[in-house]
Parts: structure tokens; sequence; C-alpha cells
């Protein structure tokens, strides 16, 4: 069952797993300077509400390395994806269009061919500005 969808890339149980998503969201909210008191606030939008997507891989074991080494060539298409994630009743929460900002990956357990036997990773993303939703 697909946990998580960004564009192509699906994200299961295996290969391509996950175990965090963190969330950011922000009101923006700039002081107003007032004459004789204190200052004002008022509400000019929503900060980038950019996310997190990481986890560990054992490619050597249960495979995954194909699968986001993609990532970084839809990264590098430099094109907007849909965003989609499963709860366990089937439905979807559409996230919306998201852009890939970064991907990193730190791999260890070295194996003979240079490769890490394990292999942790982040992507962040951000909705895409022209997707018009607002906030989180």
């Amino acid at each position: 069952m697909p946990l998580l969808a960004l564009g192509p890339h699906i994200f299961e149980i295996a290969p391509l797993n996950f175990q965090q998503i963190e969330r950011e969201t922000e009101a923006l909210w700039p002081a107003i300077p007032r004459f004789g008191g204190r200052p004002g606030a008022q509400s000019v939008g929503f900060g980038e509400g950019r996310m997190t997507i990481s986890g560990l891989l054992f490619p050597d074991e249960f495979g995954g390395r194909a699968e986001f080494e993609a990532i970084r060539e839809t990264q590098g298409k430099r094109r907007p994806v849909m965003m989609l994630g499963w709860a366990t009743t089937g439905a979807a929460r559409v996230f919306g269009r998201v852009v890939i900002l970064k991907v990193s990956d730190s791999q260890t357990a070295i194996n003979a061919m240079g490769l890490g036997r394990r292999l942790s990773f982040s992507i962040e993303v951000k909705p895409h500005p022209g997707d018009g939703r607002r906030g989180g």
C-alpha cells in the first residue's frame, strides 16, 4: 500500500520508505509602528510552508537506492510535482503541487562497491507558488 507520492515517486513499506514528515507553517504578522503607543500588527499572509520527508533505507537488503536517486533526477528537472499522502482508510490527502528544494543523504557501512549499506535521507519541499493554496 502506498504511503506517500511525490510526483512519480511512490513511498511504500519497501523498497522506498520514509519514517518522518516535518511540516512548518507560519503566519506573518509584522509590527506596525504607532505614534505614542505600542506597535500594532497586521497579517500579511503566510510563510513558505516547507515540509521535510526523512527516512532510512537499507538498499543492499531491501532495495530502494535507484528509487531514491530517481528523486534527484526529478529535482533536476526543476518542475513542480503533485504530493499526496494516504491514510490507513485509503483516503488520499492532497498536499498539492510542491517543488523539491533539497535532497540529502548520508551513507554508512560502505559495501565493496563503495556505496552505503545504510542510507539515511531527507527531502525538503515547499508548495509551488503558483498553486494558490493558503497556509498549511
